[in-house]
């Protein structure tokens, strides 16, 4: 497992909640990424990806969509329980999992 507090500046994983920051946990971003595989060149690049497809996302739709996919990819929960579990609508929720992996393909590393 990546010792991710020993290289990577905890602040890149800080993103803003209208006023307000949301701090992702390495354990969460672990999890999460070890739950889509492998997406960019390294488990460090992985991480930072994803920090910065939540970042991309509109302001209010950043937590929901964490949370989501924390409970998602983590354990690997359907949509719906996952969904269900933080009180979102499986539409809405599928929304906000279309875009965010969209925002994982469009990050490139000079974004991170």
């Amino acid at each position: 497992m990546l010792q991710f507090n020993a290289i990577v500046d905890t602040a890149v994983l800080t993103v803003p909640l209208n006023g307000l920051s949301m701090r992702l946990r390495p354990s969460e971003l672990e999890s999460v990424a070890a739950g889509l595989g492998e997406f960019d060149s390294s488990e460090e690049g992985d991480l930072l990806t994803l920090a910065e497809a939540v970042r991309r996302l509109p302001s209010n739709d950043r937590a929901p969509a964490w949370e989501l996919a924390v409970r998602r990819y983590g354990p690997h929960k359907s949509l719906a329980q996952a969904a269900g579990e933080i009180g979102l609508d499986v539409i809405v929720a599928h929304d906000l999992m279309e875009r965010f992996a969209h925002n994982l393909s469009a990050v490139s590393p000079q974004d991170r």
